[in-house]
C-alpha cells in the first residue's frame, strides 16, 4: 500500500511514521511525500523504518492539498493508496493489513474505523463527530454509500480513471464520490482498521476551519454550475446548517450517551454547521478569497496537532 502524506518538513510526519513502522505489513508500505521542501527529507530512508520505499515529490511553495494528492497518486507504486494526513495515526498493528485485504477483495474504497485522538476537549468531539461520526470504530462493518475523502484507502486506477482532473477531484467536495459511484465502484467500511485522528480544539481556529471547509466545498462543487443553480443554493443556504446537523445528530447523540460525554457537544456541533453553511453561502456566490481559504486549510491540515 502507498501512503500519501502532504507535508512541509520531516517533523510533521514523524508521529505517523513511528506508528506505521509497527504495522504487520510494514515491508509492504511505500511512503509518498509531497512537499515544497524536498531537500529536508533527504535524511529519511526506508530502511530506518522497515518500509518498502520512500518517495519524495517536489511541490511549489504554495501547493494545494488537491495538487499534492494528485501528484502523489500518479507517482504511487502500489495498487492500493491511502490518503493520509499528518494528524492521523494507525492505532492498531493490523491497520494496513486489514485495508489491503479489503482492497484485494475488490472494494474500490475502504474506510477505516475512526477514534478521537484528543478526547478531553468538547470542541474536539464536536469537530470529530461532524467530520467522522458516521465511521466510528465499533460500528458494524460492510458496504456503505458515502466516504470521507481524507483517510481512506483507494484503488489507484479507479481514482485516476474516474476523473480528468485528479487535483480537483482530490481536493474538496463530492465530485470524486459521485464519479466512482457512477462508474459502479463500491465502498467498504472496515472498523477493525482503527485510525486515531487529532481534531482542532481552539475555538478561533475551530470556527475558521468549519467556515473555510464550507467555502472550499461549495466553490469546488459549483465551479461549472450555471448562475441560476448557484444562486438557488445561495438562497437555500440557511437550510444547509440544519441538513448538515441532521445527518450526524443521531449518531452523535448515541455516541455522547454511550461514552457519557457532555450534552453541550450538540450545540457546538450546530454552531459548526452554521459556520460551515456561511462558508458554503459565500462559496456558491463565488465571493471571498478562495486562495486564502486554500492556504489556511493547508496550514490546518499539515499542522493540526499544533492547534490541539
Amino acid at each position: 500500500m502507498s501512503i500519501i502524506l502532504p507535508a512541509d518538513r520531516p517533523e510533521t510526519i514523524m508521529g505517523v511514521l513511528r506508528q506505521l513502522r509497527i504495522q504487520t505489513i510494514v515491508s509492504g508500505l511505500e511512503i509518498v511525500i509531497a512537499t515544497s521542501n524536498p531537500a529536508e527529507f533527504e535524511s529519511l530512508h526506508a530502511s530506518q523504518y522497515g518500509f518498502h520505499s520512500i518517495k519524495v515529490l517536489p511541490m511549489a511553495d504554495d501547493f494545494t492539498l488537491g495538487a499534492a494528492r494528485a501528484k502523489a497518486m500518479q507517482a504511487a507504486g502500489a495498487a492500493c493508496v491511502f490518503l493520509g494526513e499528518t494528524h492521523s495515526f494507525a492505532a492498531v498493528p493490523r491497520w494496513a493489513e486489514l485495508l489491503v485485504a479489503r482492497h484485494r477483495d475488490g472494494w474500490a474504497v475502504i474506510v477505516p474505523g475512526f477514534r478521537n485522538a484528543n478526547p478531553a476537549s468538547r470542541l474536539s468531539w464536536a469537530g470529530f463527530l461532524l467530520d467522522y461520526g458516521g465511521w466510528l470504530e465499533r460500528q458494524p462493518s460492510g458496504e456503505i454509500e458515502y466516504w470521507p475523502l481524507n483517510n481512506s484507502a483507494c484503488d489507484r486506477l479507479a481514482i485516476l480513471n474516474s476523473t480528468d482532473n485528479p487535483a480537483h477531484a482530490l481536493s474538496y467536495g463530492d465530485q470524486l464520490i459521485l464519479a466512482l459511484r457512477t462508474a459502479g465502484h463500491k465502498v467498504y467500511f472496515e472498523p477493525e482498521a482503527v485510525l486515531s485522528h487529532f481534531n482542532l480544539s481552539h475555538l478561533r481556529e475551530w470556527l475558521d476551519e468549519r467556515y473555510i471547509a464550507g467555502h472550499l466545498i461549495a466553490r469546488a462543487r459549483s465551479n461549472h454550475w450555471s448562475w441560476f443553480r448557484r444562486w438557488t443554493h445561495v438562497l437555500a443556504a440557511p437550510a444547509i446548517a440544519l441538513v448538515l446537523f441532521g445527518r450526524v445528530s443521531g449518531s452523535a447523540w448515541r455516541t455522547i450517551r454511550a461514552r457519557h460525554l457532555s450534552w453541550s457537544i450538540l450545540p457546538l456541533m450546530l454552531l459548526g454547521t452554521i459556520t460551515q453553511a456561511i462558508g458554503e453561502l459565500l462559496g456558491y456566490a463565488h465571493l471571498g478569497d478562495i486562495g486564502s481559504s486554500e492556504r489556511r486549510m493547508t496550514e490546518y491540515e499539515i499542522h493540526k496537532v499544533s492547534y490541539t
